[in-house]
């Protein structure tokens, strides 16, 4: 079976399809909606359109305008692994942080089970799963990339999350409506909150010092400090991508909220699993939480000799949340209300 024969089994597949959708490169220096022909009738300027005004997530956007984001198009697994393994050397040389990596199809799709179908049967031809079924219905698709950390100093594997995103995801009317995860197109994001952090953190040391943490251990007083400004510009950063999510949400209950002590957010899926079949509030933690825990473990290498290992740290996966439960009712119902 082939990724074209995919879609119009999805709500029934079975087993894991092959990709078999054509010959080619990934297009990492160009705009993704350039260059294929399901695209040709979009506006040249659709993809920075998104960027500005679709676009949801500050940290994000902060990254694309420092131009560490790696945009490809794929329309097959083997594309995918090449341009992961593309993005695994930009991150190792700093000059990447995220990766947007964008499926070329021309099968429709109805539903947004029936893209993550399609993504899944990407990652599976990709050899990065063994069962795309398990994968799209709440498994986790990570990468430990080895790079000195920007902060310690030290030789460190970051944990990378990908997580599908679909056209459909942002259609109320679609079953897995979920506006965080929907785009103009269907496509597979890779980042992690913990490196990116710690990029934020060495860009803030060289703007104050013109010299990365590591090599500011003489003034422990200053590095802790600007730790914690760091941990509340993240914060913040973090807050304002939760509000302009629960903004644009048709259905509250699909949308993303804050807590009352904005120490944990809400929202209709587990992050950051690589895509889920059924809508399930999770409560996760804010950067105030796992921020600050990064931050005391950085100091602890820096200034105690301890080993750093960020782990899960910013992406440690959601609890869920029980529509009945303690949780959900201390918001005073604005999970599930307007």
């Amino acid at each position: 079976m082939s990724l074209a024969d995919t879609a119009p089994e999805a709500r029934s597949a079975k087993g894991s399809p092959r990709s078999d959708v054509g010959p080619g490169l990934p297009s990492t220096g160009r705009c993704p909606f350039h260059t294929s022909a399901t695209s040709a009738s979009r506006m040249p300027d659709a993809f920075g359109a998104w960027l500005e005004t679709g676009l949801q997530c500050a940290a994000g956007k902060r990254e694309f305008r420092l131009d560490r984001y790696l945009v490809t198009r794929f329309s097959n697994g083997r594309q995918y692994a090449e341009a992961l393994a593309t993005f695994r050397r930009e991150v190792a040389a700093y000059r990447k942080t995220g990766f947007l990596a964008i499926f070329d199809t021309d099968v429709p799709c109805r539903f947004a089970e029936e893209e993550l179908r399609l993504l899944g049967a990407a990652m599976f031809d990709a050899a990065l799963t063994d069962d795309y079924d398990a994968l799209i219905a709440g498994e986790t698709l990570s990468h430990a990339i080895d790079v000195v950390c920007p902060v310690t100093g030290r030789d460190t594997s970051y944990a990378f999350f990908s997580v599908a995103f679909c056209r459909n995801s942002g259609d109320p009317s679609d079953p897995l409506y979920d506006p965080s995860l929907s785009a103009p197109f269907a496509a597979v994001n890779t980042t992690s909150d913990a490196f990116a952090f710690a990029r934020f953190v060495n860009d803030n040391a060289m703007r104050a010092w013109g010299a990365a943490p590591y090599e500011m251990t003489h003034d422990r007083d200053a590095v802790e400090l600007l730790f914690r400004r760091s941990v509340v510009a993240w914060q913040n950063m973090s807050i304002t991508t939760i509000q302009n999510y629960s903004r644009i949400a048709a259905d509250p209950a699909r949308g993303v909220h804050l807590s009352d002590d904005r120490a944990r957010w809400y929202a209709a899926h587990n992050d950051p699993v690589f895509a889920e079949l059924k809508k399930c509030p999770h409560v996760h933690e804010m950067p105030v939480a796992y921020a600050t825990r990064v931050t005391a473990k950085w100091s602890a290498t820096l200034f105690e000799g301890e080993p750093y290992a960020p782990g899960r740290d910013g992406q440690s996966g959601g609890v869920p949340v029980s529509a009945n439960s303690d949780a959900v009712e201390r918001l005073s119902g604005e999970l599930f209300q307007l």
